[in-house]
């Protein structure tokens, strides 16, 4: 017998149709007299929700277009880029970059291990320096009436003007409107590299434009750097010895352990794909191409046609002149296999000026290191293969501000106290840059690209290496 189970409702708490219908009449004479501010709300939800449509409307429509504007300038900045890269080719062929006298400027060698308040100084001596040149000058042309003698017991205390404003109260002194003629702002200078421009350029950036379109082109010396092929070398004795080259560069760029040792991971990985030699031959390839094909034989009218296979084999040599090894390095080298972001750190408390590891590596291919470019670190690094790496490099770089070094007897002649060392460094250095860069970039709108080539310049030959679009 199924029992029936009764659940009862508490009286307070039930239905009751009086009550309800009590409500929703209460309900409608309120809604009755609200109908104004109900409609008012209402439009205004309207009114929000077709604004946001319009909104994401606009801002679709305006993403595309400013898509579609980068796309038509990044078509006319790599246009651009391309015109001046053949440009830059064919004028950079008839250049002829040549060393400028640096007796009387500070050496560009040591820059990179400046800071900033360091440079500031160095600045403002070499700016005294220019200042007294200037009065000296014009003493020796009698365009001032004073005695040479009163005029430099006088020196020292304009040089104290140098760094500060002529205008301000708070200075010791007034400058004449002949003194004001020369004075120096350090600010203003900049410290000539071994062609005049800042290092490593060999010419002043070359811009213009084409169309709206503004094209920078920078020459660079390729041998003024440190070749990173040195440390992917099979021979153990020579990568024993670029291990230690390699070791003293990184801590002179003032990186740590673990970013050297990455690095030299990162060239194991590269030195299994291709290894370095010196003066490297003509790279010969033979291909082998085997093709089959069907002949037909007949014996006579009533026996049946036989069809038998042949099979042809030919051998073609390729042969790849010695610059393709460059051309191989310079791929590798921008590949993934090398982490250049770690490389492009830069150091710290350098101000505006950019120094990092990838500034001074040379990632194209080059063999050696012009003793007559290369900075002071890059120049011990180079003569870690023979030893004295850092009494030689300091030599260097004061024989080179008398007069650069006519070729390696030259510096064997200059340095006869430390022969043994240069012979032994020979092979990996160089009096003359025969190894080149050359940077396009290329800006249109908010789009920018660049172009960089690899040039072999040596008397009338000239050779493209690479180039590389970004």
């Amino acid at each position: 017998m199924t029992r029936i189970t009764r659940i009862l409702i508490p009286t307070r708490i039930r239905p009751n149709s009086l009550n309800m219908n009590k409500i929703k009449k209460q309900f409608n004479n309120a809604s009755a007299g609200n109908k104004p501010a109900l409609a008012l709300v209402m439009a205004l939800i309207v009114l929000v929700i077709l604004a946001s449509i319009v909104y994401a409307l606009s801002a679709r429509i305006a993403t595309a277009s400013h898509r579609r504007q980068y796309f038509i300038d990044y078509q006319k900045a790599r246009y651009a880029a391309d015109s001046a890269m053949k440009y830059a080719l064919i004028s950079f062929k008839k250049t002829n970059p040549k060393i400028i006298d640096r007796s009387n400027s500070p050496d560009f060698s040591d820059l990179f291990t400046l800071s900033r308040l360091e440079y500031r100084q160095l600045l403002e001596e070499w700016a005294q320096q220019q200042y007294e040149k200037a009065l000296l000058e014009q003493l020796e042309n009698g365009e001032q009436t004073e005695k040479t003698n009163e005029i430099e017991s006088s020196l020292s205390s304009l040089f104290g003007l140098l760094g500060l404003d002529p205008n301000s109260p708070d200075d010791p002194f007034e400058l004449s409107e002949e003194e004001d003629d020369l004075y120096v702002d350090p600010n203003d200078l900049e410290i000539p590299g071994p062609y005049g421009p800042k290092w490593p350029l060999i010419t002043e950036p070359i811009e213009f434009n084409i169309d709206q379109t503004k094209i920078t082109i920078e020459f660079e010396d390729e041998n003024a750097k440190m070749p990173l092929t040195w440390a992917i070398t099979s021979d153990k004795e020579v990568n024993r010895q670029a291990q230690a080259a390699l070791q003293t560069f990184s801590e002179w760029m003032q990186m740590d352990e673990s970013q050297i040792a990455e690095l030299a991971l990162q060239l194991d990985d590269i030195g299994e794909i291709k290894q370095f030699k010196l003066d490297p031959k003509d790279i010969v390839e033979t291909k082998t191409t085997t093709r089959s094909a069907a002949a037909r034989r007949t014996a006579s009218r009533r026996t049946r046609t036989a069809t038998t296979a042949k099979t042809t084999t030919t051998k073609k040599t390729l042969v790849r002149t010695a610059i393709h090894h460059t051309t191989d390095f310079a791929k590798l080298f921008h590949s993934s296999i090398l982490n250049l972001n770690t490389l492009a750190l830069p150091i710290t408390d350098t101000g505006k000026r950019y120094e990092a590891p990838i500034k001074y590596l040379a990632l194209w291919g080059s063999q050696r290191v012009n003793i007559n470019t290369a900075p002071r670190h890059v120049l011990e690094a180079a003569f870690t293969f023979g030893g004295d790496a850092e009494e030689i490099a300091n030599e260097i770089i004061t024989l080179r501000k008398e007069k650069p070094i006519k070729d390696i007897n030259d510096l064997k002649s200059r340095l006869y106290a430390y022969n043994d060392s240069i012979e032994k460094t020979k092979n990996y250095i160089t009096t003359s840059s025969t190894f080149f860069s050359i940077k396009v970039t290329a800006q249109s709108g908010r789009a920018k690209t660049a172009a960089i080539a690899t040039v072999v310049k040596e008397k009338n030959r000239f050779e493209r290496v690479a180039i590389i679009t970004q």
